[in-house]
């Protein structure tokens, strides 16, 4: 998935759900994040205090993408879940949508989240996590041949004849960067073979898998409309948990919103005009039975706090709220998440050994 839904549609659904606006931001920012945090540097000042970076990913054309450690440590446990479903590793590695090992993250995510400074920021990698399973499903974030696609089989089906131009520039342009990269050896990596086609949210899609020439039909839409309704219903659990996050004016049920954000997910257009269209949704009421606009992305702001900490001397105003940055909630609810999935749920499942 892409900002579009990673940020702007977590707000709507947080909104929707019943959540404070502030509380919406926050979780919003820390969803799109996960696809932001690629600092690998720690921040360390003269006086003694330190931050210690999580990273959530990498860019697309990075060498890192090819390390096998690196691989489990991003890739498995922020953006292709292991479903952990049959006999061999190579399966359980597989993403599946929507999965019990999935479930159980949302589960003890919400449970922490009620404890912890640093809630929102962990309903919002969470969100990130869960949202991409019904995005991801079907492929493993590590290098696997069962990541492959077959030659000229991958499809696409857009009835917009503009935007079926532009999705197939674009992936010409993302193979010819990749082949001319340097990394192509880090391919099948994830949907790599299968391009962004998983993430938007409009696309109809179909490919053949090389491993065994099984034809794989996919309806985004579908997948997307599952995910947002997941979503919708983790958000309200946690509202219910956490009642200092509830907006006292309560929300809107899924039944009430599913029409107006399957209009948005079926929208046939570039990031761009997707977002445009959860802004009017939003705009319109629809969403939260109320005009409403979505605020900037906080993200941006979040990065800038390692430079503004390395160059603010110890006396100075406010020099010594590090741990309180939204940047080190972030990390702290990114490394709690980790290290579940790392630790414990992956060991359980025989896939990882802890």
């Amino acid at each position: 998935m892409q900002a579009d839904m990673h940020y702007y549609g977590v707000y709507a659904l947080a909104r929707a759900a019943g959540l404070k606006r502030k509380t919406a931001t926050v979780i919003a920012s820390a969803s799109e994040y996960v696809d932001d945090a690629i600092l690998d540097e720690s921040l360390h000042l003269d006086d003694g205090r330190s931050m210690l970076a999580e990273m959530t990913a990498h860019k697309t054309i990075d060498y890192h993408n090819a390390d096998a450690s690196d691989q489990r440590m991003v890739w498995l446990p922020f953006h292709f879940l292991p479903g952990g479903q049959g006999n061999s590793i190579a399966e359980k590695l597989i993403c599946r949508k929507d999965s019990n090992i999935a479930r159980v993250v949302v589960r003890r995510n919400l449970e922490q989240a009620g404890k912890v400074k640093y809630g929102p920021h962990l309903i919002g990698v969470t969100a990130h996590v869960y949202a991409d399973t019904f995005a991801h499903y079907g492929f493993i974030g590590a290098n696997h041949n069962l990541n492959a696609i077959r030659d000229d089989s991958l499809k696409i089906s857009i009835n917009d004849e503009t935007v079926l131009e532009y999705v197939t520039s674009k992936a010409t342009k993302l193979w010819d960067k990749i082949k001319s990269s340097g990394v192509s050896h880090s391919f099948p990596l994830g949907h790599g073979p299968a391009l962004t086609y998983p993430d938007r949210p409009y696309l109809n899609w179909s490919y053949i898998r090389d491993v065994d020439g099984v034809i794989v039909d996919r309806q985004n839409s579908k997948d997307f409309m599952e995910g947002c309704k997941a979503l919708h219903a983790m958000f309200e659990n946690y509202a219910a948990l956490s009642p200092n996050h509830k907006d006292p004016n309560g929300g809107q049920s899924w039944a009430t919103i599913s029409s107006a954000v399957r209009d948005v997910i079926r929208f046939e257009g570039k990031k761009e005009d997707r977002i445009s269209k959860w802004k009017t949704a939003m705009k319109s009421g629809k969403i939260t039975g109320k005009n409403e606009a979505i605020p900037d992305y906080l993200g941006d702001r979040w990065t800038e706090t390692i430079e503004d900490m390395k160059f603010r001397p110890a006396s100075a105003p406010g020099s010594g709220e590090l741990i309180k940055t939204d940047l080190h909630l972030f990390y702290r609810a990114a490394r709690w998440h980790r290290n579940l999935i790392l630790t414990e749920l992956l060991p359980e499942h025989g896939i990882l050994a802890a």
